[in-house]
């Protein structure tokens, strides 16, 4: 065989080699296959690896009970969220492998549901790490958008005395609308002012406020604070504060522990215990403000991803609070379904709110001992409240 009939059987070899590997096609590859062989080396080493895509989670052949248990809402609320967040989350490439909108709703879901790393979740839905931590961040976002229609302060008189009537069955306390607690989300360190995010466990934390009605819709949320903050100066500078100082009051109180200083529209429990009555004031106030000790037990249970024993949550603070307002959306539109699952009844019965490190969320001490006008006109309605209700 001649030299230049054996360099021919080469290059075409070589041809046959690099379409079936899928480098070139068509007259790229033969372009290539005729360089000399230094150029081809060199050309062989910057060729794409193909992609590998993983077979994807056809949610809907899952079971009603594993959808619950994956992902905390059933087929249908997936269904109806998908719907709502399509425009926000669908791809604008026309790449026929892009992520469907609601695969990135399911991934999101798994993430804040399990609170495991966000590879496991991946990979339970054929997506890879990064994909399901832009998806988090994409669904967080798009969710936060609707937040107001999902968690909202009940205006109407009809909501009011609604909300009222289910709180007083609980233990007969009047005029409640709404039970109020804070509560630790534990965050990596953040880049900046990391001491103002160190809490009650020397731990970095971001302090959320939450109200709840007795059934456990959490109505208003305030989640911006580092874990430094105490939940009373918190209330100070929320919303709800100027709302219930403000000329169009609700008509109807709040119910907080011993953290918060008391006003004529919150009542906390009473230190000293003097009469009988006092002793009756303060069982009724517990029993009815541990509404929102299982709401947020509940909301951890559910979310794990909020829960400090699944780990620490690696994102800037500005994004853990977006997961948290998320994450409450959801809580409302389980319990408006009356979506329980095992681990969801595990957390109702032992009326977790954060779990094992309870201890994080110690009552702390008063902002101020001084009794302000304002302080002394909420000792004045609790005495009031204690006369016609308790004696």
């Amino acid at each position: 065989m001649s030299v230049l009939s054996a360099a021919t059987q080469l290059v075409a070899v070589q041809l046959n080699l690099i379409i079936e590997q899928g480098g070139v096609e068509g007259e790229e590859a033969m372009e290539d296959a005729a360089r000399p062989h230094g150029h081809q080396e060199g050309t062989r080493r910057r060729l794409r690896r193909p992609r590998v895509f993983k077979p994807r989670t056809n949610f809907l052949d899952m079971s009603d009970q594993e959808m619950l248990k994956r992902f905390r809402l059933d087929r249908a609320a997936i269904l109806e969220l998908g719907d709502i967040l399509k425009g926000d989350l669908e791809s604008r490439t026309r790449r026929c492998h892009a992520v469907p909108h609601h695969l990135k709703l399911l991934g999101a879901l798994s993430f804040y549901a399990n609170g495991s790393f966000q590879r496991l979740s991946g990979d339970r839905l054929g997506l890879s790490q990064s994909t399901i931590s832009r998806a988090v961040c994409q669904v967080t976002d798009a969710l936060v958008k609707k937040v107001t229609d999902y968690i909202s302060l009940p205006l109407t008189s009809q909501q009011q005395r609604k909300i009222q009537k289910e709180f007083c069955d609980i233990a007969g306390f009047p005029r409640v609308l709404g039970a109020i607690d804070c509560t630790h989300v534990a965050i990596r360190a953040p880049s900046q002012d990391a001491d103002l995010y160190i809490g009650h466990k020397k731990s970095h934390s971001v302090n959320m406020q939450v109200i709840c009605d007795a059934s456990g819709i959490i109505w208003n949320v305030c989640a911006k604070f580092p874990g430094s903050f105490q939940d009373s100066y918190i209330l100070s500078k929320s919303s709800i504060y100027k709302i219930f100082e403000g000329n169009d009051a609700p008509d109807g109180i709040l119910l907080g522990d011993a953290s918060y200083s008391i006003k004529p529209w919150l009542m906390t429990p009473i230190a000293n215990l003097r009469t009988q009555a006092e002793q009756k004031y303060n069982e009724a106030h517990s029993s009815t403000w541990k509404v929102i000790k299982r709401t947020l037990g509940l909301l951890k249970t559910r979310f794990c991803c909020l829960d400090k024993s699944k780990g620490v949550l690696q994102y800037n603070p500005e994004m853990v609070c977006k997961i948290f307002v998320a994450c409450c959306m959801l809580h409302n539109i389980a319990v408006c379904r009356r979506l329980i699952n095992d681990q969801d009844q595990d957390g109702i019965h032992a009326e977790k709110e954060e779990g094992s490190d309870s201890q994080e969320d110690a009552p702390d001490p008063p902002v101020s001992e001084l009794k302000t006008e304002c302080e002394q006109d909420g000792y004045k309605v609790r005495n009031q409240l204690i006369d016609k209700c308790y004696s």
